[in-house]
């Protein structure tokens, strides 16, 4: 009879298969170092466009900043211009209702006659009428 044990190979590893092995482990160990370099690559561009970013943002900030500023300083200068408008308007108003009001009332010297007496008087003056004795 057979004992127990003699049936049994021994645990030894063929070395192809230990080769195999080892080569493994190197493509592994490569691929780590390859993928480490890629990650810190990675990690250092995540770095500089988040400066950007942060950047970009205080531009934008005080890009906003300044609209603002301006658009309050484009509304100022809109209520100045609506409220010379309405002078103006007022203005333009009351000379034509004055107008209307001398247009409607009887005149004892028509406009157009004092114009050209007064176009006259001054010709009178400059001629040096009053020097003269014209009166």
């Amino acid at each position: 009879m057979m004992g127990l044990g003699n049936g049994r190979r021994s645990m030894k590893s063929p070395p192809l298969v230990l080769a195999a092995l080892v080569a493994c482990i190197i493509v592994l160990g490569f691929n780590y170092w390859i993928a480490s370099s890629r990650s810190v690559d990675l990690q250092t561009r995540i770095m500089e466009l988040e400066g950007r970013v942060r950047r970009a943002a205080a531009e934008r900030g005080a890009v906003e900043l300044k609209k603002n500023e301006f658009q309050g300083e484009l509304e100022k200068q809109r209520e100045q211009l609506d409220k010379i408008q309405s002078s103006h308007n007022f203005q333009l108003e009351s000379v034509n209702k004055l107008y209307q009001d001398e247009k409607a009332r009887p005149a004892l010297f028509p406009l157009s006659s004092l114009l050209r007496d007064g176009v006259d008087i001054v010709c009178f003056f400059l001629a040096g009428g009053w020097a003269s004795g014209w009166v």
